[in-house]
């Protein structure tokens, strides 16, 4: 029956109706209200925000935005709202990321130099915040030690600069190409007395960054001197002092005395020409003002996308910052012309139609809520990035996992383009091969790295293989199921088989009794496990806030924890848990309620699964509890890293009240939304979707049923169903959601009426749970084998799997085994795992003087002497750490012993501050009082030796003693030239090896 209560909405609609309808909301029609001005851009500057204030274009090639901090992990946008220095403005700026890079091509006006010893200290400026003025397109501010007004804006791949100086002065241009991170190589040249041309190839969380610039001015320079620093000062005989100065890449152009100067900088990532073209494609004469207006115009045009009713000013505000937020990336990377650079480095042509080429994918955040965004506002950006990421496996050979400028960052896991792909189908975008992106996919899965030969051959990852072998697990198995979902849609059934049953591998992990998802070395639980403790198990979280991933496969971990009752008792005891982590400190766990944690990314699906076991008032609770208090207008108004727009984009979709919990299953979950109405109208689309929040109040926050009229006029009855499939909001339509003050009996409740999560796998066994220590030095341990699912048979082996026996009872080890099992139902057999176990035969005893980083234990206090030997990844668990400590470790043998050799290993990588020691010193005792120094062995690595290696420090000088001491001395604190500079070194140690003579030699 069609529902006759129709709203006007429900008609079709063009862009020129949607217009109308959005000017008569709020600020679509331009004018004072323009929703440029609804920007607040520094939103995020504060806390751990380390978002940027400057200007830039939708998805702009250009952040041209000041810079006030060189280091430091709150100065990674590189500004704090905190600062009060301006050391200039550069024209590129990551947006919210948790690790520094770009700040390429500083510019500073500069009308006198002050005092100082480096370069930094002779142009930097004072500024007060209450100069400050800025929205979307727009930054100015007065610097006040040069009397100077700055003011900024953008083309998309221009930067526009106006300097108004106080009262006429000499103005000096400086161009800083030492910052900010590491100079390869450079260039820098006038072309004229009013243009400079140059480049700057850096080093630093991109390995090879290219950038390429044109600055044009409106105003004649004097090609001026390069400027140095003082690098040493000494004090002669008569008292004169004598300073040595180096000279810096740091450059002066002289312009007289001026009232204002006009630049414009064009970049290319590909050459100083392509830089050239875009300046000169995208700006026409020195019009600061037209200019602005132009990207103040662009941004209007990109946030009435979606256009709102209702809500606080404040509400208003933070609602189009994270609009904003979410669309300044990633970043157009292609010029004018066409080009771009590749992933192998390379400059490349696109072909005609092919659209832009991007660069800054941080997939790990934003394939969660960032890009499903984007498939629904922007379709056609989105149809390009997808060409762009088939086209860095094409130039580079591999899908972006964290792409920056070109580079593969080798930063965070999974393979989290495939869910970006999968999902930008699902909302009806096409336009690529499809053989070609699935051939991409299953590269991306099939590759023998990062954990996943030992996850093909599994259907887990070892912690002693891996770090963070929970969450690459967990990651791994949702990429394969969209690998599997892509496969069968595009008729490869092998492969959507194939990845069907990886992508059940999450249930390898899950602990039978716990029911929590936690980590196996070899094939036994690791002992000691905190659900709280944050470890290198994890990425960036602990056992709580991975607890929930599985979103491919909500019903059957649901099953597992009880049905819907545990389930939902388990997301309660989540948030109401004590707020407290332990283990290593990660900055990035922000935003707690209880354990949730919603300043990272693992979190920001939780709040919406308690719907999925028909409880849509929790979600309703915590959506709005997490809107409320996570979010605010102010600079702090983030609780964690923006994230390239992942941060903002949860909050745009929760506003709306929705959210897509499962990227790439064609549904997005309701919430609660926090405007009367909300009209979408996508880049392109001819009908928008009119999201109209019927009784909605402060009170009045929980949806009891909703209707549906499509964009050919076709309505619904009121459903109760608590999803709606992503192809209606791509069509266009008009959704009524009917608002009350308490939750319904009726609107989610049934299993139709729920989101849809529930994974079949043919084939797939879990394997065995076991239980089991590392190592024993009693006569005799024991070996524990469970299972997860029901209707299982365990075996297991301990002669390599030529004879199998049914698992009946825990199996006594009594010497070094190595032991494998296996579960079996009917003629399915789980993968063989394996698992040693090892007698250690001397009963030794080890005492440290300073105890190790409680982050890096490894095991307790006889790590160092348990036969178990660290590999070459710090985070995997068998090394211990010293930070900013020498290891004093005495040995006790039990007995005067006839020694013949002793080593202990030591690692060295210095990209994460680790060191091998500046030398190992060796004693000997009888009593274990007075030592008598053996010999000393000096590390043989350079300070500089970037090669991850073991370094072995070793004495053979033989001796009957009872005690040992072994004493690793640290390197001081991390040298200049290393990014940590200043710090206090990591030492890490494993294992001590003391070789005896035959017992008959004493």
């Amino acid at each position: 029956m069609q529902n006759t209560s129709t709203p006007n909405t429900m008609n079709l609609f063009s862009r020129w109706t949607l217009m109308v309808i959005a000017a008569s909301l709020i600020g679509c029609g331009g004018g004072s209200e323009a929703l440029h001005r609804e920007v607040n851009p520094w939103i995020g500057t504060g806390g751990h925000g380390h978002t940027y204030p400057g200007a830039t274009s939708p998805f702009g090639m250009v952040q041209l935005s000041p810079d006030t901090r060189l280091e430091g992990w709150d100065g990674c946008g590189g500004y704090h709202d905190t600062d009060s220095l301006i050391y200039g403005f550069s024209h590129t700026h990551l947006q919210g990321t948790g690790v520094s890079d770009y700040g390429d091509i500083l510019v500073m006006p500069c009308t006198q130099y002050r005092q100082g010893d480096t370069w930094r200290d002779k142009y930097k400026s004072a500024f007060r915040k209450s100069t400050e003025r800025g929205h979307a397109g727009y930054y100015g501010v007065h610097l006040d030690d040069h009397g100077v007004l700055a003011e900024l804006t953008t083309t998309p791949r221009v930067g526009i600069h106006r300097y108004t100086l106080d009262e006429p002065d000499t103005l000096t241009w400086i161009v800083d190409l030492e910052h900010r991170d590491e100079l390869v190589h450079y260039s820098i040249e006038p072309r004229g007395t009013r243009m400079l041309v140059g480049h700057r190839v850096s080093q630093n969380w991109a390995e090879e960054q290219h950038v390429y610039f044109a600055m044009a001015f409106d105003h004649d320079f004097e090609w001026g001197d390069q400027l140095g620093e003082i690098t040493r000062v000494d004090t002669l005989e008569d008292g004169s002092l004598v300073q040595e100065m180096s000279m810096v890449p740091v450059f002066v152009a002289d312009f007289g005395v001026l009232s204002e100067l006009n630049v414009h900088v064009g970049l290319s990532f590909c050459d100083i020409e392509g830089a050239i073209q875009n300046l000169e494609a995208e700006v026409d004469g020195f019009d600061f003002d037209r200019h602005r207006a132009a990207c103040e115009a662009q941004w209007d045009d990109q946030l009435c996308r979606i256009a709102i009713e209702g809500g606080t000013q404040d509400e208003r505000t933070t609602f189009y910052t994270a609009l904003y937020h979410a669309t300044t990336v990633p970043n157009v990377a292609s010029d004018v012309d066409g080009r771009y650079r590749g992933t192998d480095l390379r400059v490349h042509q696109l072909e005609q139609g092919q659209g832009e080429h991007y660069s800054v994918f941080s997939l790990w955040d934003t394939y969660r809520a960032l890009h499903p965004l984007l498939a629904w506002i922007e379709p056609n950006r989105t149809r390009d990035m997808v060409h762009t990421m088939l086209r860095m496996y094409e130039d580079g050979g591999q899908l972006p996992v964290w792409e920056l400028a070109a580079n593969y960052t080798g930063c965070m896991i999974g393979y989290h383009s495939v869910p970006v792909i999968v999902d930008a189908e699902q909302w009806g975008i096409e336009g690529w091969d499809a053989q070609v992106a699935l051939e991409a996919m299953v590269q991306a899965a099939d590759s023998m790295h990062l954990g996943l030969d030992a996850y093909a051959e599994l259907g887990y990852i070892p912690s002693d293989h891996e770090h963070e072998s929970v969450s690459k697990t967990l990651e791994y198995a949702f990429d394969d199921a969209c690998i599997a979902r892509y496969a069968s849609a595009h008729d490869r059934p092998d492969l959507a088989s194939r990845f069907a049953k990886r992508a059940a591998s999450w249930k390898n992990l899950v602990h039978p009794e716990t029911g929590f998802i936690q980590a196996k070395r070899q094939g036994a639980w690791v002992e000691g496990f905190d659900p709280r403790e944050v470890n290198f198990n994890f990425t960036e979280a602990n056992g709580w806030q991975y607890l929930f991933a599985p979103v491919h496969d909500v019903a059957g971990q649901r099953d597992i924890l009880g049905g819907d009752e545990g389930y939902l008792a388990r997301l309660t005891a989540l948030f109401e848990a004590p707020i407290q982590t332990t283990g290593r400190v990660q900055p990035d766990i922000t935003g707690l309620i209880g354990q949730y944690a919603h300043g990272n990314e693992p979190s920001h699906h939780v709040a919406y699964l308690a719907t999925y076991s028909g409880d849509p008032g929790a979600t309703a609770e915590r959506v709005s509890a997490l809107c409320r208090d996570m979010y605010a207008n102010t600079p702090d108004g983030l609780c964690g890293n923006e994230d390239c727009g992942q941060m903002s984009a949860w909050f745009v979709w929760s506003a709306l009240g929705m959210y897509p919990v499962e990227p790439g299953s064609g549904e997005v979950v309701l919430g609660t939304p926090m405007f009367n109405r909300a009209v979408v109208l996508p880049d392109g689309a001819s009908h928008p979707t009119d999201i109209r929040a019927r009784g909605l109040n402060d009170r009045a926050k929980f949806i009891t049923g909703l209707r549906w009229h499509d964009a050919t006029g076709t309505s619904s009855p009121v459903l109760s169903r608590s999803f709606i499939p992503v192809q209606d909001l791509a069509s266009g339509g008009t959704l009524e959601l009917l608002m009350a003050p308490k939750p319904s009996n009726t609107y989610g409740v049934a299993e139709s009426d729920r989101p849809t999560s529930a994974w079949q796998a043919t084939g797939f066994v879990a394997v065995p749970s076991v239980s089991a220590p590392r190592t024993f030095q009693e006569d005799a341990t024991t070996l524990e084998l469970g299972h997860l699912e029901s209707g299982t048979t365990l075996e297991w082996s301990s002669d390599g799997g030529a004879t199998w026996r049914t698992y009946s009872a825990p199996v006594e080890v009594t010497e070094t085994t190595d032991l494998l099992a296996r579960s079996v139902r009917g003629a399915d057999t789980s993968a063989v795992v394996s698992h040693r176990i090892l007698k250690v035969e001397h009963e030794w005893q080890l005492s440290l003087e300073t105890p190790p980083d409680n982050q890096y234990a490894a095991g307790g206090d006889q790590a160092l002497i348990d036969g178990l030997q660290g590999a070459d990844d710090f985070r995997t668990g068998e090394w211990q750490g010293y930070w900013g400590e020498e290891c004093v470790a005495t040995l006790d043998l039990g007995q005067r012993e006839s020694v013949t050799r002793i080593e202990i290993r030591a690692l060295q990588d210095i990209k994460p501050w680790i060191w091998s020691p500046k030398r190992v010193l060796f004693s000997a005792s009888e009593d274990g009082q007075d030592f008598d120094l053996l010999s000393i062995d000096k590390s043989e690595l350079a300070e500089d030796d970037k090669e991850v290696q073991i370094e072995r420090f070793v004495c053979d000088i033989p001796i009957n003693t009872r005690y040992l001491r072994i004493e690793a001395e640290g390197r001081g604190v991390i040298p200049n030239w290393h990014l940590g500079r200043g710090n206090d070194r990591w030492m890490f140690l494993d294992e001590i090896v003391v070789d005896l003579a035959p017992s008959t030699d004493l």
